[in-house]
């Protein structure tokens, strides 16, 4: 079941990824900002439970990791785009 959930999720990526190309990537990235900074207005106003802090701390390097995860995809493709010798600024 995870196998077929995972590559679902991996069909779905690739159809948004061919049909709204770079500003799927800017819209996944500029998500994962809002959550960070919400994560860490969050981890402000957490208390002196070490569970608390904790969650949002993991929580925190889980949602940089992403938002580094997506811009290296976005990297990758503006690099194909680029090497296909196309107009990398325009759409798919």
């Amino acid at each position: 079941m995870i196998q077929e959930l995972a590559g679902a999720a991996h069909r779905l990526d690739e159809f948004l990824r061919a049909r709204i190309g770079r500003p799927y990537h800017v819209l996944l990235g500029v998500g994962l900002v809002v959550e960070i900074i919400k994560e860490l207005r969050e981890f402000g106003e957490v208390g002196a439970s070490a569970r608390g802090v904790v969650g949002v701390a993991l929580a925190l390097l889980l949602f940089v990791a992403l938002l580094i995860h997506q811009v290296g995809e976005l990297h990758e493709h503006l690099e194909r785009r680029r090497s296909a010798g196309g107009d990398w600024r325009g759409r798919q």
